[in-house]
Protein backbone atom coordinates (compact mmCIF):
# COMPACT_ATOMS: atom_id res chain seq x y z
CA UNK A 1 0.00 0.00 0.00
CA UNK A 2 2.84 2.38 0.84
CA UNK A 3 4.54 1.63 -2.48
CA UNK A 4 1.32 2.60 -4.29
CA UNK A 5 0.85 5.88 -2.42
CA UNK A 6 4.45 7.13 -2.79
CA UNK A 7 4.23 8.04 -6.54
CA UNK A 8 0.82 9.58 -5.95
CA UNK A 9 2.15 11.72 -3.09
CA UNK A 10 5.06 12.83 -5.25
CA UNK A 11 2.72 13.86 -8.05
CA UNK A 12 0.62 15.85 -5.59
CA UNK A 13 3.73 17.49 -4.23
CA UNK A 14 4.81 18.38 -7.77
CA UNK A 15 1.39 19.91 -8.47
CA UNK A 16 1.66 21.92 -5.27
CA UNK A 17 5.13 23.21 -6.22
CA UNK A 18 3.84 24.15 -9.66
CA UNK A 19 0.92 26.13 -8.23
CA UNK A 20 3.27 27.75 -5.71
CA UNK A 21 5.60 28.86 -8.51
CA UNK A 22 2.72 30.30 -10.55
CA UNK A 23 1.63 32.31 -7.50
CA UNK A 24 5.15 33.71 -7.13
CA UNK A 25 5.24 34.62 -10.82
CA UNK A 26 1.96 36.52 -10.50
CA UNK A 27 3.46 38.41 -7.54
CA UNK A 28 6.55 39.25 -9.60
CA UNK A 29 8.91 37.05 -7.57
CA UNK A 30 10.63 35.51 -10.60
CA UNK A 31 13.73 34.38 -8.73
CA UNK A 32 11.64 32.44 -6.22
CA UNK A 33 9.67 30.83 -9.05
CA UNK A 34 12.90 29.79 -10.79
CA UNK A 35 13.99 28.06 -7.58
CA UNK A 36 10.65 26.29 -7.02
CA UNK A 37 9.79 25.13 -10.56
CA UNK A 38 12.67 22.58 -10.96
CA UNK A 39 11.46 20.88 -7.76
CA UNK A 40 8.19 20.09 -9.53
CA UNK A 41 9.77 18.85 -12.74
CA UNK A 42 10.64 15.20 -11.97
CA UNK A 43 7.25 13.98 -10.81
CA UNK A 44 4.93 16.39 -12.62
CA UNK A 45 2.23 14.77 -14.77
CA UNK A 46 2.78 17.63 -17.30
CA UNK A 47 6.53 18.33 -17.41
CA UNK A 48 6.18 20.28 -20.68
CA UNK A 49 4.17 22.94 -18.85
CA UNK A 50 6.94 23.22 -16.23
CA UNK A 51 9.50 23.87 -19.00
CA UNK A 52 7.19 26.52 -20.51
CA UNK A 53 6.94 28.38 -17.20
CA UNK A 54 10.69 28.08 -16.71
CA UNK A 55 11.20 29.51 -20.19
CA UNK A 56 8.88 32.44 -19.49
CA UNK A 57 10.65 33.13 -16.18
CA UNK A 58 14.08 33.00 -17.83
CA UNK A 59 12.78 35.35 -20.52
CA UNK A 60 11.63 37.82 -17.87
CA UNK A 61 15.11 37.73 -16.34
CA UNK A 62 16.64 38.46 -19.74
CA UNK A 63 18.14 34.99 -20.21
CA UNK A 64 16.85 34.46 -23.75
CA UNK A 65 19.19 31.55 -24.52
CA UNK A 66 17.99 29.63 -21.47
CA UNK A 67 14.40 30.53 -22.33
CA UNK A 68 14.77 29.08 -25.83
CA UNK A 69 16.23 25.90 -24.37
CA UNK A 70 13.26 25.52 -22.02
CA UNK A 71 10.71 26.04 -24.80
CA UNK A 72 12.56 23.54 -26.99
CA UNK A 73 12.59 21.03 -24.13
CA UNK A 74 8.83 21.46 -23.76
CA UNK A 75 8.33 20.77 -27.47
CA UNK A 76 10.54 17.68 -27.25
CA UNK A 77 8.36 16.33 -24.44
CA UNK A 78 5.09 17.32 -26.10
CA UNK A 79 5.37 17.97 -29.88
CA UNK A 80 1.76 19.14 -30.00
CA UNK A 81 2.11 21.76 -27.24
CA UNK A 82 0.71 24.96 -28.75
CA UNK A 83 1.88 27.18 -25.88
CA UNK A 84 5.49 26.08 -26.35
CA UNK A 85 5.45 26.82 -30.06
CA UNK A 86 3.69 30.13 -29.47
CA UNK A 87 6.16 31.37 -26.86
CA UNK A 88 9.24 30.19 -28.76
CA UNK A 89 7.94 31.85 -31.90
CA UNK A 90 7.35 35.10 -30.00
CA UNK A 91 10.91 34.99 -28.66
CA UNK A 92 12.28 34.32 -32.16
CA UNK A 93 10.27 37.29 -33.44
CA UNK A 94 11.65 39.55 -30.71
CA UNK A 95 15.19 38.53 -31.72
CA UNK A 96 14.50 39.34 -35.39
CA UNK A 97 14.37 35.71 -36.54
CA UNK A 98 11.19 36.10 -38.53
CA UNK A 99 11.50 32.82 -40.45
CA UNK A 100 11.89 30.76 -37.26
CA UNK A 101 8.98 32.63 -35.64
CA UNK A 102 6.71 31.94 -38.62
CA UNK A 103 7.72 28.28 -38.62
CA UNK A 104 6.86 27.88 -34.93
CA UNK A 105 3.52 29.66 -35.31
CA UNK A 106 2.70 27.58 -38.36
CA UNK A 107 3.27 24.41 -36.33
CA UNK A 108 1.15 25.76 -33.47
CA UNK A 109 -1.75 26.58 -35.79
CA UNK A 110 -1.57 23.10 -37.30
CA UNK A 111 -2.47 21.75 -33.86
CA UNK A 112 -4.96 24.51 -32.98
CA UNK A 113 -6.24 26.45 -35.94
CA UNK A 114 -8.36 28.90 -33.93
CA UNK A 115 -5.72 30.19 -31.51
CA UNK A 116 -6.46 33.91 -31.38
CA UNK A 117 -3.15 35.16 -29.91
CA UNK A 118 -0.98 33.23 -32.36
CA UNK A 119 -2.97 34.57 -35.31
CA UNK A 120 -2.66 38.05 -33.79
CA UNK A 121 1.12 37.77 -33.27
CA UNK A 122 1.66 36.41 -36.76
CA UNK A 123 -0.49 39.22 -38.14
CA UNK A 124 1.75 41.75 -36.38
CA UNK A 125 4.80 40.19 -38.00
CA UNK A 126 3.20 40.22 -41.45
CA UNK A 127 2.19 43.85 -40.90
CA UNK A 128 5.77 44.75 -40.02
CA UNK A 129 6.88 43.03 -43.23
CA UNK A 130 4.25 45.07 -45.14
CA UNK A 131 2.53 41.84 -46.19
CA UNK A 132 -0.87 43.46 -45.69
CA UNK A 133 -2.97 40.71 -47.27
CA UNK A 134 -1.53 38.04 -44.96
CA UNK A 135 -1.77 40.37 -41.96
CA UNK A 136 -5.41 41.08 -42.71
CA UNK A 137 -6.18 37.38 -42.95
CA UNK A 138 -4.54 36.69 -39.58
CA UNK A 139 -6.29 39.57 -37.82
CA UNK A 140 -9.61 38.36 -39.27
CA UNK A 141 -8.89 34.88 -37.88
CA UNK A 142 -7.89 36.28 -34.48
CA UNK A 143 -11.13 38.27 -34.24
CA UNK A 144 -13.18 35.28 -35.35
CA UNK A 145 -11.60 33.23 -32.57
CA UNK A 146 -11.89 36.01 -29.95
CA UNK A 147 -14.33 38.82 -30.88
CA UNK A 148 -13.26 40.78 -27.77
CA UNK A 149 -9.59 41.06 -28.72
CA UNK A 150 -9.32 44.86 -28.90
CA UNK A 151 -5.69 44.92 -30.14
CA UNK A 152 -6.65 42.83 -33.17
CA UNK A 153 -9.26 45.41 -34.17
CA UNK A 154 -6.68 48.17 -33.63
CA UNK A 155 -4.08 46.63 -35.91
CA UNK A 156 -6.62 45.51 -38.49
CA UNK A 157 -7.53 49.19 -38.65
CA UNK A 158 -3.86 49.97 -39.34
CA UNK A 159 -3.94 47.47 -42.23
CA UNK A 160 -7.07 49.08 -43.71
CA UNK A 161 -5.39 52.48 -43.37
CA UNK A 162 -2.36 51.27 -45.34
CA UNK A 163 -4.68 49.79 -47.98
CA UNK A 164 -6.39 53.17 -48.44
CA UNK A 165 -9.67 52.15 -46.77
CA UNK A 166 -10.31 54.89 -44.16
CA UNK A 167 -13.95 53.94 -43.55
CA UNK A 168 -13.05 50.33 -42.72
CA UNK A 169 -10.15 51.55 -40.56
CA UNK A 170 -12.43 53.89 -38.60
CA UNK A 171 -14.94 51.07 -38.07
CA UNK A 172 -12.22 48.80 -36.64
CA UNK A 173 -10.90 51.53 -34.32
CA UNK A 174 -14.42 52.13 -33.03
CA UNK A 175 -14.75 48.40 -32.30
CA UNK A 176 -11.36 48.45 -30.57
CA UNK A 177 -12.59 51.21 -28.25
CA UNK A 178 -15.83 49.34 -27.62
CA UNK A 179 -13.78 46.42 -26.29
CA UNK A 180 -11.16 48.53 -24.47
CA UNK A 181 -11.95 52.16 -23.63
CA UNK A 182 -8.34 52.69 -22.49
CA UNK A 183 -6.90 51.96 -25.94
CA UNK A 184 -5.48 55.43 -26.59
CA UNK A 185 -4.00 54.51 -29.99
CA UNK A 186 -7.47 53.85 -31.39
CA UNK A 187 -8.84 57.06 -29.87
CA UNK A 188 -6.01 59.12 -31.39
CA UNK A 189 -6.48 57.51 -34.79
CA UNK A 190 -10.21 58.23 -34.77
CA UNK A 191 -9.56 61.83 -33.73
CA UNK A 192 -7.06 62.21 -36.57
CA UNK A 193 -9.53 60.80 -39.11
CA UNK A 194 -12.27 63.13 -37.88
CA UNK A 195 -9.85 66.06 -38.10
CA UNK A 196 -8.86 65.16 -41.66
CA UNK A 197 -12.53 64.91 -42.68
CA UNK A 198 -13.28 68.24 -41.01
CA UNK A 199 -10.32 69.95 -42.71
CA UNK A 200 -11.36 68.60 -46.10
CA UNK A 201 -14.92 69.85 -45.64
CA UNK A 202 -13.68 73.26 -44.49
CA UNK A 203 -11.32 73.53 -47.47
CA UNK A 204 -14.15 72.80 -49.89
CA UNK A 205 -16.43 75.31 -48.15
CA UNK A 206 -13.80 78.06 -48.23
CA UNK A 207 -13.07 77.44 -51.89
CA UNK A 208 -16.76 77.52 -52.80
CA UNK A 209 -17.74 80.62 -50.82
CA UNK A 210 -14.65 82.58 -51.83
CA UNK A 211 -15.49 81.86 -55.47
CA UNK A 212 -12.02 80.45 -56.23
CA UNK A 213 -12.94 77.95 -58.92
CA UNK A 214 -9.53 77.32 -60.46
CA UNK A 215 -7.58 77.93 -57.26
CA UNK A 216 -7.02 75.15 -54.73
CA UNK A 217 -7.62 75.97 -51.05
CA UNK A 218 -6.32 73.68 -48.31
CA UNK A 219 -7.26 74.33 -44.67
CA UNK A 220 -5.81 72.55 -41.64
CA UNK A 221 -6.60 72.98 -37.93
CA UNK A 222 -3.63 73.46 -35.61
CA UNK A 223 -4.84 73.95 -32.04
CA UNK A 224 -6.68 77.31 -32.05
CA UNK A 225 -5.17 78.35 -35.36
CA UNK A 226 -6.23 77.66 -38.95
CA UNK A 227 -3.53 77.11 -41.55
CA UNK A 228 -4.77 78.02 -45.02
CA UNK A 229 -2.73 77.34 -48.16
CA UNK A 230 -3.77 78.76 -51.54
CA UNK A 231 -2.35 77.32 -54.78
CA UNK A 232 -3.10 79.23 -57.96
CA UNK A 233 -2.35 78.01 -61.51
CA UNK A 234 0.08 79.92 -63.68
CA UNK A 235 -1.75 82.79 -65.39
CA UNK A 236 -4.56 83.02 -62.81
CA UNK A 237 -4.36 86.15 -60.66
CA UNK A 238 -5.30 86.45 -57.00
CA UNK A 239 -5.70 89.59 -54.87
CA UNK A 240 -3.83 88.79 -51.68
CA UNK A 241 -4.63 92.21 -50.22
CA UNK A 242 -8.38 91.61 -50.03
CA UNK A 243 -8.34 87.82 -49.56
CA UNK A 244 -7.53 87.89 -45.79
CA UNK A 245 -10.53 90.15 -45.09
CA UNK A 246 -12.78 87.88 -47.13
CA UNK A 247 -11.59 84.86 -45.15
CA UNK A 248 -12.01 86.74 -41.86
CA UNK A 249 -15.58 87.72 -42.75
CA UNK A 250 -16.45 84.08 -43.53
CA UNK A 251 -14.91 82.74 -40.31
CA UNK A 252 -16.77 85.34 -38.24
CA UNK A 253 -20.07 84.48 -39.92
CA UNK A 254 -19.47 80.76 -39.30
CA UNK A 255 -18.80 81.48 -35.58
CA UNK A 256 -16.10 78.81 -35.14
CA UNK A 257 -15.35 78.64 -31.42
CA UNK A 258 -12.00 76.88 -31.71
CA UNK A 259 -10.41 79.28 -34.21
CA UNK A 260 -8.71 82.41 -32.89
CA UNK A 261 -6.38 83.21 -35.81
CA UNK A 262 -5.34 81.96 -39.23
CA UNK A 263 -2.17 81.78 -41.32
CA UNK A 264 -2.47 82.44 -45.03
CA UNK A 265 0.14 81.13 -47.46
CA UNK A 266 -0.04 81.64 -51.20
CA UNK A 267 2.01 80.07 -53.96
CA UNK A 268 1.86 79.00 -57.58
CA UNK A 269 1.01 75.37 -58.20
CA UNK A 270 3.98 73.02 -58.70
CA UNK A 271 6.37 75.70 -57.44
CA UNK A 272 8.01 75.91 -54.04
CA UNK A 273 8.34 79.71 -53.95
CA UNK A 274 6.01 81.37 -51.40
CA UNK A 275 4.51 84.55 -52.85
CA UNK A 276 2.36 85.51 -49.85
CA UNK A 277 2.49 84.75 -46.15
CA UNK A 278 0.60 86.37 -43.31
CA UNK A 279 -0.81 85.80 -39.84
CA UNK A 280 -4.20 87.30 -38.96
CA UNK A 281 -6.40 87.48 -35.88
CA UNK A 282 -9.95 86.51 -36.74
CA UNK A 283 -11.70 89.07 -34.52
CA UNK A 284 -9.07 91.79 -34.50
CA UNK A 285 -10.56 95.26 -35.16
CA UNK A 286 -14.15 94.04 -35.08
CA UNK A 287 -16.58 96.58 -33.55
CA UNK A 288 -18.67 95.66 -30.55
CA UNK A 289 -21.92 94.01 -31.70
CA UNK A 290 -25.01 96.20 -31.06
CA UNK A 291 -26.89 95.72 -27.81
CA UNK A 292 -30.08 97.41 -29.18
CA UNK A 293 -30.87 99.00 -25.82
CA UNK A 294 -33.91 100.92 -27.00
CA UNK A 295 -35.58 97.76 -28.32
CA UNK A 296 -34.57 95.83 -25.22
CA UNK A 297 -36.06 98.36 -22.82
CA UNK A 298 -39.20 98.73 -24.89
CA UNK A 299 -39.70 94.95 -25.01
CA UNK A 300 -38.85 94.42 -21.33
CA UNK A 301 -41.15 97.12 -19.90
CA UNK A 302 -43.85 97.67 -22.54
CA UNK A 303 -44.23 95.17 -25.34
CA UNK A 304 -43.65 91.68 -23.88
CA UNK A 305 -41.72 91.40 -20.57
CA UNK A 306 -41.42 87.55 -20.52
CA UNK A 307 -38.99 87.80 -23.46
CA UNK A 308 -37.75 91.31 -22.76
CA UNK A 309 -36.21 90.39 -19.39
CA UNK A 310 -33.86 87.72 -20.88
CA UNK A 311 -32.96 90.18 -23.64
CA UNK A 312 -32.08 92.73 -20.95
CA UNK A 313 -29.77 90.19 -19.27
CA UNK A 314 -28.01 89.50 -22.59
CA UNK A 315 -27.58 93.21 -23.21
CA UNK A 316 -26.00 93.73 -19.80
CA UNK A 317 -23.41 90.97 -20.42
CA UNK A 318 -22.63 91.83 -24.04
CA UNK A 319 -20.20 94.70 -23.43
CA UNK A 320 -18.37 92.79 -20.71
CA UNK A 321 -17.81 89.79 -23.01
CA UNK A 322 -16.51 92.06 -25.78
CA UNK A 323 -14.08 93.85 -23.45
CA UNK A 324 -12.73 90.49 -22.25
CA UNK A 325 -11.93 89.55 -25.85
CA UNK A 326 -14.74 87.03 -26.20
CA UNK A 327 -16.11 88.41 -29.43
CA UNK A 328 -18.15 85.33 -30.29
CA UNK A 329 -20.06 85.46 -27.00
CA UNK A 330 -20.79 89.14 -27.59
CA UNK A 331 -21.93 88.39 -31.14
CA UNK A 332 -24.22 85.59 -29.97
CA UNK A 333 -25.64 87.84 -27.25
CA UNK A 334 -26.46 90.45 -29.88
CA UNK A 335 -28.11 87.81 -32.07
CA UNK A 336 -30.12 86.51 -29.10
CA UNK A 337 -31.25 90.06 -28.24
CA UNK A 338 -32.47 90.60 -31.78
CA UNK A 339 -34.36 87.29 -31.78
CA UNK A 340 -35.98 87.83 -28.37
CA UNK A 341 -37.11 91.37 -29.17
CA UNK A 342 -38.47 90.30 -32.53
CA UNK A 343 -40.31 87.34 -31.02
CA UNK A 344 -41.71 89.56 -28.27
CA UNK A 345 -42.99 92.04 -30.86
CA UNK A 346 -44.61 89.29 -32.94
CA UNK A 347 -46.30 87.73 -29.91
CA UNK A 348 -47.50 91.12 -28.67
CA UNK A 349 -48.84 92.07 -32.12
CA UNK A 350 -50.61 88.71 -32.38
CA UNK A 351 -52.29 89.19 -29.01
CA UNK A 352 -53.35 92.76 -29.87
CA UNK A 353 -54.75 91.58 -33.21
CA UNK A 354 -56.76 88.81 -31.56
CA UNK A 355 -58.18 91.17 -28.91
CA UNK A 356 -58.94 93.84 -31.50
CA UNK A 357 -60.66 91.34 -33.76
CA UNK A 358 -62.82 90.07 -30.95
CA UNK A 359 -63.74 93.61 -29.87
CA UNK A 360 -64.58 94.56 -33.46
CA UNK A 361 -66.81 91.55 -33.87
CA UNK A 362 -68.70 92.43 -30.67
CA UNK A 363 -69.02 96.03 -31.75
CA UNK A 364 -70.43 95.23 -35.19
CA UNK A 365 -72.76 92.37 -34.44
CA UNK A 366 -73.48 92.73 -30.73
CA UNK A 367 -74.35 89.79 -28.51
CA UNK A 368 -76.46 87.07 -30.12
CA UNK A 369 -80.25 87.50 -29.64
CA UNK A 370 -82.12 85.08 -27.38
CA UNK A 371 -84.23 82.62 -29.41
CA UNK A 372 -88.01 82.27 -28.85
CA UNK A 373 -89.08 79.70 -26.30
CA UNK A 374 -90.24 76.46 -27.95
CA UNK A 375 -93.86 75.48 -27.70
CA UNK A 376 -94.85 73.30 -24.82
CA UNK A 377 -95.31 70.06 -26.67
CA UNK A 378 -96.61 68.31 -23.58
CA UNK A 379 -99.66 70.64 -23.35
CA UNK A 380 -102.46 69.60 -25.78
CA UNK A 381 -103.88 72.27 -28.04
CA UNK A 382 -107.46 73.39 -27.47
CA UNK A 383 -109.83 72.06 -30.16
CA UNK A 384 -111.09 74.66 -32.60
CA UNK A 385 -114.67 75.74 -32.13
CA UNK A 386 -117.09 74.51 -34.75
CA UNK A 387 -118.61 77.05 -37.06
CA UNK A 388 -122.17 77.66 -36.39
Amino acid sequence: MGLYLTPWLRRQQARYRYRQALTQLRKGNVQVALAVLPQALDHSPSPANIHIELGKAQWQMGNTTAALEEFTAAIALDPANVRAYGNRGLLHCQQGRDDLALADWHQALRHQTDHALIHYNRGLLYFRQQNYAAALADFDAAIAANPNLAEAYLHRGYVHEQLGQPAAAAHDWELALCNDLNLDQARLKLHHLQQVHRDRALSQRLQAELGLRQIVVEAEHQDDRLRIQVHRPVGIGLNYFTLPEQIRALLISWQMDDIDSFDLTGQVQDQSIIEWRGHYKVFQGQPCPPARWHRVLLTAFVIFPPLGIPALAYAMNLRQAYQQGDYLSALRASTAIHGLCRAGGIISLTLVTMVGGYWGYQHLYGPPEASAAPADLAKPLAPAEADN
